[in-house]
């Protein structure tokens, strides 16, 4: 589990990166007006300029750090205490697999409101 936790990070990493690195290389393709939300069908009801995706993007890297900080503080506590190596190994594992799912979550949905011009579930419901 410990070198799961480990290739997670890597992960978690790649995908901020990655993340950023396509705001930079396609910063000048994304439209001047992006979707910003969806109503409860997945059409889009509210725009936003495309300089938000940095601010979104901000966000997304602040809420993994903090993240990281839990992670920090938990891993902490348990070294303090006489708990099983195993524990802390799975208590990592969990936290970084929750950080993963936060990041790709976060990274799609940047791309996505980056590169969308119709409906969230348009290419679903298409089919």
């Amino acid at each position: 589990m410990k070198t799961t936790s480990k290739i997670l990070k890597t992960i978690n990493i790649l995908f901020l990166i990655l993340t950023l690195i396509f705001l930079i290389v396609q910063w000048n393709q994304i439209p001047m007006q992006i979707p910003t939300h969806y109503d409860l069908y997945g059409t889009m009801d509210n725009y936003g300029q495309k300089n938000s995706l940095i601010g979104f993007f901000i966000i997304v890297l602040v809420i993994h750090l903090l993240l990281k900080g839990i992670q920090w503080i938990v891993k902490l506590a348990i070294n303090s205490s006489d708990t099983k190596k195993s524990f802390k190994q799975y208590i990592s594992f969990i936290a970084e697999s929750f950080i993963f799912v936060s990041n790709f979550s976060f990274s799609m949905l940047i791309y996505h409101m980056a590169t969308s011009q119709t409906s969230l579930f348009g290419s679903l419901l298409a089919h």
